[in-house]
């Protein structure tokens, strides 16, 4: 399917929402798409690890973490994780780290920015 950002915009207006531009890319994947599936934490990835454990089955995971760049909710071994078991992308509202090895996967990352603090296990 191919469509064009603005008509789909143009079509729906009233019934979306324009995010302001703030993620960086990340992965070997410019550009994904899926079903969604929504997760929300802060500063602790343990949940984030759970969910890409299981079978993505050409999902995208979104992570509320709260805009937090203290901490990274996404390293290189669960991004493993996430390609290991078939999700298309993951979605960080806060930070990654190991981007040097994220972007050698195939699979999209967006990200506010890197940090290489891990998160704190609860």
């Amino acid at each position: 399917m191919s469509f064009l950002t603005t008509d789909l915009y143009d079509a729906n207006e009233g019934r979306v929402a324009v995010v302001e531009p703030m993620f960086r890319a990340y992965g070997g994947r410019a550009r994904f798409a899926g079903q969604v599936v929504t997760l929300k934490v802060y500063e602790d990835n343990t949940r984030v690890r759970e969910m890409l454990a299981e079978p993505g089955q050409g999902k995208i995971l979104v992570v509320d973490g709260g805009g937090s760049k203290r901490c990274a909710l996404l390293g290189d071994q669960i991004a493993e994780l996430a390609v290991k078991n078939g999700w298309e992308g993951v979605v960080v509202y806060g930070c990654i780290r190991d981007s040097v090895a994220i972007n050698a996967l195939d699979i999209g990352v967006r990200a506010l920015d890197t940090n290489p603090k891990k998160t704190v296990k609860r």
